[in-house]
């Protein structure tokens, strides 16, 4: 149990690692994507530039100057490049997922260009400072020349006395960079490492012992199972949760309780069959052998006029007595000896009635639809509750007529026993223990099934339903 619980515990707790990562991973760019777009709006970018005027006032006054030109556009630069969003602990940079661009260009009010920076413009940044530049410019103006696209500012430089002495422009493009954000959580989380896995640890013990005893309790059903087959009682069935990931396993091991209940009642069976072939040898060896001995000396004491005269009556009696022993003997030497091979069910049924109309002199019908060979254990249990019908039909029943009816219809097989007896009450229990060994008997079957319909006066009918094995 404990080295279960600590290997489940160690797996779980690297799965709530790599969940907790995965969760702040999710939550962090989220939160980024959400802060990026409210940090880069018109009103910010346009306060950012607006702060810088005085600057660049000054820079276009004395424009023999470049300090003041320098000192502007590093610190829009600046602005521009850094800006943040929130405060404290929550603040963001844009950086975190961007790489920002800022194309500056400061000119005069006779449109002379003082500053570009850089001074050769990339193609696509020139080409949209051309097309801006030819709108007419006269107001200041923020806009976005596509949507979430790169902002334009054009802000004209006004002296004291609100003339232009110069214009400003601005390109700035930032756009949300999946790979810079992911660099930037991955930092994050190489700082934050050390507190996720000590949230990892409790819940990684928790899960694991939850799980240790769900998978103890199983395995622990599993064992009470198993006990009862080791014991011989193969009824018993490990029964588990549809969703459990032992199912399969425990599929197997029902199968294979199947199987070997199978396996031992065949070698019962087998057992059972040589014991009997032993004893029908025995008997028919020494007993058989003696009364056979002993009617010869019956029969020739009855040749011999002066032994017969005087003792006549008990000499014939005791050769109808040794006449009956041969013939109950030669009974019991069949019924436990199997016959062949080649034998079927209805002919061996046959035999049964044969031997019933001999002896009691009822009439009994028989009629099949396939003579075909069932395995032997499902021959021994059909035959004895034939004996066991026709035996409780004649002695208890008074029946004078039975019919026996065998047919397989697909791969079911059924076979009616029907007599004109007395019949019985089937709710009123009786004495004797006949129909329970019947019922144990076809339970013994695959998908054996018994039914007895009976009533006073009506007779009895008994229905046998078995799946056919060759």
């Amino acid at each position: 149990m404990k080295r279960l619980w600590c290997q489940l515990a160690l797996s779980y707790t690297l799965l709530a690692f790599c969940a907790l990562m995965l969760i702040f991973f999710m939550l962090y760019a989220i939160n980024d994507y959400e802060d990026f777009r409210k940090a880069i709006t018109l009103d910010i970018v346009e306060d950012r530039v607006a702060s810088e005027k005085l600057i660049i006032t000054q820079a276009i006054r004395d424009a023999g100057n470049t300090e003041w030109l320098n000192k502007a556009r590093d610190n829009i630069r600046q602005k521009l490049i850094n800006i943040e969003h929130g405060s404290g602990a929550t603040i963001y940079r844009i950086t975190n997922s961007s790489r920002p661009e800022v194309y500056i260009q400061i000119t005069d009010g006779n449109d002379r260009l003082l500053m570009s920076d850089p001074v050769n413009l990339p193609e696509k940044a020139a080409a949209w400072f051309s097309a801006q530049k030819k709108q007419p410019a006269a107001k200041s103006s923020v806009m976005r020349l596509a949507e979430n696209g790169p902002i334009w500012v054009d802000m004209h430089i006004t002296d004291g006395h609100d003339g232009v002495i110069g214009r400003l422009c601005v390109l700035y493009i930032a756009e949300f960079d999946l790979w810079v954000q992911f660099q930037s959580i991955l930092d994050f989380l190489l700082m934050a490492w050390d507190n996720i896995i000590i949230c990892s640890i409790p819940i990684g013990i928790a899960c694991g012992l939850v799980a240790s005893r769900y998978v103890t309790r199983q395995l622990q059903k599993m064992n009470e199972v198993t006990e009862s087959w080791r014991q011989g009682h193969f009824d018993a069935r490990i029964a588990l949760p549809n969703d459990d990931v032992l199912i399969r396993h425990s599929r197997h091991l029902n199968d294979m309780a199947q199987d070997l209940e199978i396996y031992l009642n065949l070698k019962q069976n087998i057992a059972v069959s040589d014991e009997r072939n032993r004893m029908a040898r025995e008997l028919h060896d020494t007993v058989k052998q003696k009364l056979f001995a002993l009617g010869l000396q019956l029969a020739t004491a009855k040749a011999k006029p002066a032994v017969m005269e005087a003792a006549r009556e008990h000499i014939l009696e005791a050769e109808t007595i040794t006449r009956e022993a041969q013939h109950d003997l030669m009974e019991i030497i069949t019924q436990l000896r199997p016959a062949g091979a080649d034998t079927s069910l209805h002919e061996r049924i046959g035999m049964i009635a044969d031997d019933f109309r001999r002896r009691f002199g009822v009439s009994i019908e028989l009629t099949h639809s396939d003579s075909i060979q069932f395995n032997k254990h499902t021959e021994h249990h059909v035959l004895r509750i034939v004996q066991e019908s026709l035996m409780n039909a004649v002695r208890h029943g008074k029946a004078s007529k039975i019919l026996i009816n065998g047919k397989i219809d697909q791969n079911m097989a059924t076979l009616t026993i029907a007599d004109n007896g007395r019949g019985f009450d089937t709710d009123q229990k009786t004495g004797g223990f006949g129909i329970t060994s019947m019922r144990d008997r076809m339970r013994d079957l695959l998908h054996g099934s018994f039914e007895i319909k009976s009533a006073t006066g009506v007779g009895t009918r008994i229905t046998l339903s078995w799946k056919y094995e060759s």
